[in-house]
């Protein structure tokens, strides 16, 4: 389990660097995705509840043992299997320090490597090594700072999977800094978006594609069609429509077409009304429009969403 309450970390006199009276709690055995822009907070949290550096108030609680997640200690160049020997603190005997090195090279599929060095592995083996290294203590929490973010997404993705499938048999609790938002998604039993040191919103991944508290939140989970609108009590709120969320009308607006890409699963278009661009997906088994052309859309109102100003 780990816990914060209103901590807080400023780094220079404006106060927007740092952390701002962020308050969370994330059960045992869950997983939390940290997410948010480049300098909103993710990995000073992440060094506050490793100890590398204090907080300036507030307070947090972490119940069980930490491994950080990637380690920037040089490894020496020695047996894969040794390595991972050497590296168990538990008060076991030699045999059950090699079948936990073993056991782990069968979870993250590096068996064949554990006869050989280390500097003689890829770039995707080595990372499955040291995560292991980080693993064959059976931490209770194990915190990550944008793992395997250098590595091609074929092998992240196998990693991925490998890691998290052994976390959630072993009921580990896990605080992850991401930025892939798929990822987050995927992996994430619940994701804090971050912006200047807060947490903006702090939820399931449905949720926050659900019901974005904000345009920040909407904005950063991928939608990108917004208009402003009068509720019906007279306030004022920003209509979303999803780019899924357009249907061919005669009765619609008049919309330019643009640009167009392949998408997944599909067909992107980029559209233009007056200084307005829009955004428009379809199935790529539908006949294709052609850019430089027009088109009459409608909103599909079910599909949409409003988020109050």
């Amino acid at each position: 389990m780990i816990s914060t309450s209103h901590l807080t970390r400023q780094f220079d006199k404006r106060g927007i660097a740092g952390l701002h009276d962020l308050s969370f709690e994330l059960e045992k055995g869950k997983i939390m995705g940290i997410m948010g822009p480049n300098g909103s907070g993710k990995t000073t949290l992440l060094k506050i509840l490793t100890g590398e550096i204090k907080s300036d108030g507030g307070d947090y609680k972490i119940g069980g043992s930490v491994s950080f997640f990637p380690s920037p200690e040089q490894v020496e160049n020695i047996n894969v299997q040794k390595f991972l020997i050497n590296s168990v603190s538990l008060e076991i005997n030699e045999d059950k320090k090699l079948q936990l090195a073993r056991d782990l090279a069968d979870t993250f599929e590096f068996t064949f490597q554990l006869r050989q060095n280390f500097q003689e592995l890829s770039s995707g083996q080595k990372q499955k090594i040291l995560l292991a290294k980080e693993l064959i203590n059976r931490p209770s929490i194990l915190l990550m700072d944008e793992p395997f973010s250098h590595l091609d997404p074929f092998t992240r993705r196998d990693i991925l999977n490998g890691l998290f499938t052994y976390i959630r048999h072993q009921a580990i609790t896990v605080l992850w800094v991401t930025h892939d938002l798929h990822e987050a998604f995927h992996y994430s039993d619940v994701i804090a978006l971050m912006n200047f040191g807060k947490i903006e919103q702090n939820g399931t991944p449905e949720n926050l594609i659900t019901s974005p508290r904000n345009l920040f939140v909407a904005k950063f989970v991928g939608y990108r069609n917004f208009f402003s609108v009068k509720a019906k009590d007279g306030r004022d709120e920003v209509l979303v429509v999803p780019d899924l969320a357009w249907e061919i009308d005669p009765k619609g607006t008049l919309y330019q077409i643009e640009k167009r890409y392949p998408a997944s699963q599909g067909m992107e278009y980029v559209l233009s009304s007056g200084e307005k661009t829009l955004y428009f997906q379809r199935s790529a088994r539908l006949p294709l429009l052609e850019p430089g052309t027009q088109v009459l859309l409608s909103v599909i109102p079910h599909l949409c969403l409003t988020i109050p100003l």
